[in-house]
């Protein structure tokens, strides 16, 4: 079997997310990978999303020097930025995620609103931007549930693993 390359996307002590964007959505690959993951002794728990092409481990730090043959061993080739692109590596300091931009266009909106307000229109500006306020909240409380809700409640996917 060829090891997959895998982004070392983020990584903590005892938990380590990859990321493959090559297999998005391929719902067959993020099971098989799963269940491999999951008999590995080290491993202590799994997480897989397959929309978002990922995989969060959680492990024994003790075991940190053993992770990369666990994860060869279930088909994984595991990469950092440093290694992918050694010149580039704190390229990444700046990280954008959906709700930033979601907050930059609120502001253009917000703009946009006050420039029609001051035309005299209220009735569009006003239902434009309680919609979009609404659309923000939502959007960064599914964020934050998301990052805060993976150690405690199994993906959509069900694929959580307890030793």
């Amino acid at each position: 079997m060829t090891a997959e390359t895998a982004r070392i996307s983020h990584r903590s002590t005892g938990r380590m997310r990859l990321r493959l964007p090559q297999r998005r959505h391929d719902l067959p690959f993020f099971l098989s990978l799963y269940e491999s993951l999951r008999t590995q002794p080290i491993i202590d728990e799994v997480t897989i999303n397959p929309a978002t092409a990922s995989v969060l481990i959680w492990f024994d730090p003790v075991h940190d020097a053993a992770l990369p043959a666990a994860l060869s061993r279930s088909g994984l080739a595991p990469l950092d930025d440093h290694q992918r692109h050694p010149k580039h590596a704190e390229r990444h300091l700046f990280h954008v995620t959906i709700n930033d931009m979601r907050i930059v266009v609120f502001l253009i909106m917000a703009t946009l609103s006050i420039h029609q307000l001051l035309r005299g229109q209220l009735l569009a500006p006003a239902l434009t931007m309680l919609l979009y306020i609404v659309d923000l909240a939502v959007g960064m409380r599914m964020e934050r549930d998301a990052a805060a809700g993976h150690a405690h409640h199994p993906s959509a996917t069900g694929a959580t693993s307890h030793p």
